[in-house]
């Protein structure tokens, strides 16, 4: 579904096509999917509204990959980062509909921007960025969540 589009703006393109969601297996030249999220979370916004069971994906091989190749996204996909920074993200190779809200570090989605599948259209954060979720199309509204709205915690257990 959401093709782990998770580089940084101001990332060279070359490593954002060498993290491009797919690792060669070393000696074999086979290639296998990048490593799925080990960890899941529950999501607290403001408003009451609380998002369960959502995979986080925090290295970049997992960014890489993110909902890519899926036909159901389920409950989502967390990218979360150590620090604040311009965030961007496109659909190669994603196959459904996503929207990709940025959240700023003091937990204000900040932005949500829809996009299409299977697209190479950048799609930037509004300001610096330590997470960003990608649900499907109009799961935001549905949930009533917009700009604005705050993530207040998270708790996680691996996966």
């Amino acid at each position: 579904m959401s093709i782990a589009r998770a580089v940084i703006a101001s990332a060279l393109p070359s490593f954002a096509l060498a993290s491009f969601g797919l690792s060669v297996l070393a000696g074999t030249g086979e290639v296998q999917p990048a490593a799925g999220p080990t960890e899941r979370c529950t999501l607290y916004f403001s408003g009451e509204i609380t998002i369960t069971d959502v995979p986080v994906a925090s290295t970049p091989e997992q960014m890489a990959q993110g909902l890519m190749f899926r036909e159901d996204v389920g409950p989502g996909m967390l990218f979360s980062w150590p620090s604040a920074e311009e965030r961007v993200f496109w659909m190669r190779n994603t196959h459904v509909p996503l929207s990709v809200g940025f959240i700023s570090a003091d937990g204000t989605l900040s932005a949500i921007e829809d996009m299409a599948p299977d697209t190479d259209d950048h799609h930037y954060s509004v300001g610096p960025a330590t997470d960003a979720l990608e649900l499907a199309q109009g799961e935001f509204a549905q949930k009533g969540l917009r700009p604005g709205s705050r993530l207040l915690r998270r708790e996680c257990h691996p996966d």
